[in-house]
């Protein structure tokens, strides 16, 4: 780590022994559980808007086709569309992964906060599930959660490019 040890970071005057130091400690142990927590909301309200966004997408998606103008027409306007998800479904795919990354980073502070404290109930649950080591004990939300703007980015790409070969006139429906 730039600048020094984990420790180093995160206990800058050397770890807390002194009750008044304790007490502040278990404070900013507090924060860092609300933060944590604070987090997998936002997380939440940002797969919610996200999932709404892909249902609006499919939604005028369904429009276009059902529309009985020019077929190259539709094609470019569902082009169009399609690309814009599959975008969207990227910069989801990433929102997710940065949220569990910071997620991570938290949990690391709890856990070491943990160590100097009478007791270490996340640290706990943590070796309980053997530190995320075994699929069969433990798999990451995620891990499996990436796999929702996986899918519809590959809907969105495998309609843009059959959208893109209708408007070239490459192939006719």
């Amino acid at each position: 780590m730039a600048g020094g040890s984990f420790d180093e970071t995160l206990f800058p005057r050397g770890v807390p022994t002194s009750e008044e130091d304790l007490g502040r400690t278990v404070e900013l142990y507090k924060l860092m559980v609300a933060s944590s927590e604070s987090l997998v909301a936002r997380r939440q309200g940002v797969n919610t808007f996200f999932l709404t966004i892909n249902g609006a997408i499919l939604t005028a998606s369904g429009l276009i086709i059902s529309n009985q103008s020019d077929a190259r027409l539709q094609a470019v306007g569902l082009a169009v569309l399609t690309l814009t998800g599959a975008i969207l479904a990227l910069a989801w795919r990433s929102l997710i992964r940065s949220f569990g990354q910071l997620n991570t980073g938290k949990f690391a502070v709890i856990n070491r906060i943990e160590t100097i404290l009478p007791v270490a109930v996340y640290l706990a649950e943590w070796k309980a599930l053997d530190e995320g080591r075994n699929p069969k004990k433990y798999r990451t939300f995620t891990s499996r959660e990436v796999w929702t703007p996986w899918t519809f980015f590959a809907i969105y790409f495998g309609s843009t490019l059959l959208a893109l070969l209708v408007a070239s006139g490459c192939i006719e429906l």
